[in-house]
């Protein structure tokens, strides 16, 4: 497809969308792009080699493609997110476990890319406003029953997905 034909191949195109939305981190495009293309990289996965690679299976724990999503979503709980956002750009309306914004500045979490001392507010996000925000940030609020984990920027929650096809890669699948 366009020279895209290996799950290599489309590691590569991952980390492509994934630099684009960095440099423009409030485009919902870039961003959307980016969740897509990081999900479906399992299918490219089990399609190109994993469903005949028994040596992996059993490092994974899995037997076949649904064993494989179930032991991704374990291991990178942010990958669940990335599949409701998928599914969310094919139906119009989705039930999300989750709300999607764009705030003026995102709650300040320690741990989160993108919403450090200098961008962050204390008690929560701040309502977006174009006129005094300019491009404000994407925000991922899993709601008052997620505790201190409440919000997640697009950036982070991207990020860890990347870097998880990263290292799987690494580890799992050394072939170039």
């Amino acid at each position: 497809m366009f020279g895209i034909t290996t799950s290599r191949d489309f590691l590569a195109k991952l980390e492509a969308d994934f630099d684009d939305f960095t440099k423009e981190p409030h485009s919902a495009r870039l961003a959307l792009n980016c969740a897509i293309t990081a999900y479906h990289l399992h299918e490219w996965v089990w399609g190109d080699w994993l469903k005949t690679d028994f040596v992996t299976w059993k490092a994974l724990g899995i037997r076949d493609k649904e064993t494989f999503l179930g032991w991704i979503d374990k291991v990178c709980p942010p990958f669940s997110t990335i599949q409701q956002l998928t599914n969310g750009t094919k139906h119009f309306g989705p039930v999300q476990q989750f709300k999607t914004e764009r705030v003026g500045a995102p709650p300040f979490m320690f741990d989160d890319r993108g919403a450090g001392f200098d961008v962050g507010v204390f008690d929560g996000p701040m309502p977006y406003e174009a006129a005094k925000h300019g491009n404000g940030y994407l925000l991922i609020d899993y709601g008052d029953g997620a505790g201190s984990h409440r919000w997640r920027t697009a950036v982070a929650l991207l990020d860890d997905v990347v870097r998880f096809w990263q290292e799987f890669f690494a580890r799992y699948h050394s072939i170039p």
